[in-house]
């Protein structure tokens, strides 16, 4: 009994109840939502001590969700005969709960509702941000984003403008179809993931306990909705398809994920390059590339004349960029640039900027290098190299936006030891990012300086403890660590050598 009650399943399905619970109290809602006017959520929304409370159970019913993920991979390693059975119906349980809570980790399933009320309403997204409708400010839409202009492409805006619709005037209903949609998307990836595992010979249950089973995925696809999810579904059932010989399915596919979000414009080359063939030349796969940028255009140019809103995504993809984040490598480069100036009683924003103009340059020479190297790169390898310079160099990383590498990397195929130890300490980081995020509380709440301090601390602490008890857990060290680093580096000077003697011919990587 003791042990069922340790159950991986079990610990994740208490940890999503009480996040759903929780969620009652603090999850977001518009402030003209008729839910605000339900006797429960009156209760606990109206007593400061049950929202102080209900702030501690979200953070650490999220928590719970992280050590059960880890003890599921840990219960899936010393039993992999029913690994993948045991990932599946485990992910479908957590997320259940999740599946009805109220909004957490984002309001951008609001955003969602006023830009499909713009589409509804005339207005061009590209043009006009979601304060050009009436009543925007109920709806919930974070008031930072209410003059901003759309980063989304057109598919988006017509799914948008579509769900709206069928809603009618409820932003409830809404931003119910605009999770659904979120959440069959991301049984999409799951499934287009398992079925180029098993072409590519990798792991499924794996791979699924990254794809799917993730606290990343669960709190920024399941519970924030974020649209990111079907960008990543399309993408990757074109890749799926792409392997599969499809080339102009493939580019049908990524091209909506394009509509969905632009940065999926990394994979187009992608599909040239398998489209090419493995005896490919420049010349060849310049020739493909433009075949696939000519019918991708068209389609999107088609569409977006169609909705009356043209290219202007092109425009607006800069649109995110007007916030930046602690966390990123970048931004705490440039923070640390610009302290220094500011120290010797110089102008530290002009070389802050700097740092930011010369990651941007940064990133499009990495991206550039990765499709044109010649190396023999796994064509998923490229897109997760290309994806991953994306964030990494960008002074925005969201942590939906580190679900897009963990992702890719999983399909790719990550191998046993330092790469899976990266990929887990990534996944709990941006967890615990997730579960930062601000809640729906009062200023009374959100002013008291003594319970935000505390919140702080219990998800630092928390994480910082899950880091180190996975690390215990798996008998890693620095030490360690470092010698897996060096025994790398020697194994890719002997893959050099043993390149260079059978002349450039060597079998393309499928893992990492």
């Amino acid at each position: 009994m003791r042990r069922e009650l340790g159950s991986p399943l079990l610990l994740g399905l208490v940890g999503t109840l009480f996040i759903a619970l929780g969620s009652l109290a603090v999850g977001w809602l518009g402030p003209g939502s008729n839910v605000r006017g339900w006797p429960i959520i009156q209760s606990l929304r109206g007593n400061d001590l049950l929202v102080h409370i209900s702030t501690f159970v979200v953070i650490g019913a999220g928590l719970l969700l992280v050590i059960a993920w880890l003890k599921l991979g840990s219960a899936m390693r010393r039993n992999p005969a029913d690994a993948l059975k045991r990932v599946v119906v485990t992910s479908v349980v957590w997320a259940l709960p999740l599946a009805v809570a109220v909004p957490l980790y984002s309001r951008d399933l609001f955003a969602y509702v006023g830009q499909g009320r713009l589409m509804a309403g005339g207005f061009n997204p590209y043009v006009d941000g979601i304060s050009a409708i009436q009543g925007w400010f109920n709806i919930g839409v974070d008031p930072m984003w209410a003059n901003a202009k759309t980063p989304y492409g057109p598919v988006y805006l017509a799914i948008e403008e579509a769900t709206v619709t069928i809603s009618g005037d409820s932003p409830i209903v809404a931003v119910a179809l605009f999770r659904l949609i979120a959440i069959v998307s991301a049984l999409a990836i799951a499934f287009y993931a398992y079925r180029l595992a098993r072409m590519r010979q990798i792991d499924p249950g794996k791979v699924l306990w990254l794809v799917l089973a993730s606290p990343v995925v669960m709190f920024n696809f399941v519970v924030a909705g974020h649209n990111d999810a079907l960008m990543l579904a399309l993408l990757i059932a074109g890749m799926y398809y792409a392997l599969r010989r499809h080339p102009i399915i493939a580019i049908l596919l990524v091209t909506a994920s394009v509509g969905v979000k632009p940065i999926a414009v990394l994979a187009l080359p992608i599909i040239g390059i398998i489209w090419a063939g493995q005896n490919r030349t420049l010349r060849s796969t310049v020739k493909y590339w433009v075949m696939t940028v000519v019918i991708s255009g068209a389609v999107l140019g088609a569409l977006g004349f169609a909705l009356g809103i043209g290219f202007g995504w092109v425009l607006t993809l800069a649109t995110p960029g007007s916030v930046s984040h602690w966390y990123a490598p970048v931004n705490i480069l440039a923070i640390a640039v610009g302290g220094a100036f500011g120290a010797f009683g110089l102008d530290g924003e002009m070389p802050a900027n700097i740092v930011k103009f010369v990651a941007i340059g940064a990133m499009v020479v990495v991206v550039a290098w990765v499709m044109l190297t010649k190396r023999t790169f796994d064509p998923l390898m490229r897109l997760a190299l290309a994806f991953t310079a994306t964030v990494i160099l960008s002074p925005v990383i969201h942590p939906w936006y580190a679900a897009w590498c963990i992702i890719l990397f999983a399909i790719v195929g990550i191998r046993e030891g330092l790469a899976t130890h990266l990929a887990v300490s990534a996944s709990i980081f941006f967890a615990c990012v997730s579960i930062a995020e601000g809640m729906d509380i009062s200023d009374a709440v959100q002013g008291d300086i003594l319970g935000y301090v505390i919140r702080t601390v219990f998800i630092t602490g928390g994480g910082i403890a899950l880091i180190i008890a996975y690390c215990i857990h798996e008998e890693l060290s620095v030490k360690l660590i470092v010698q897996r680093l060096r025994s790398y580096r020697e194994r890719r000077a002997i893959q050099k050598l043993n390149r260079a003697a059978a002349g450039g011919s060597v079998k393309p990587r499928t893992s990492v």
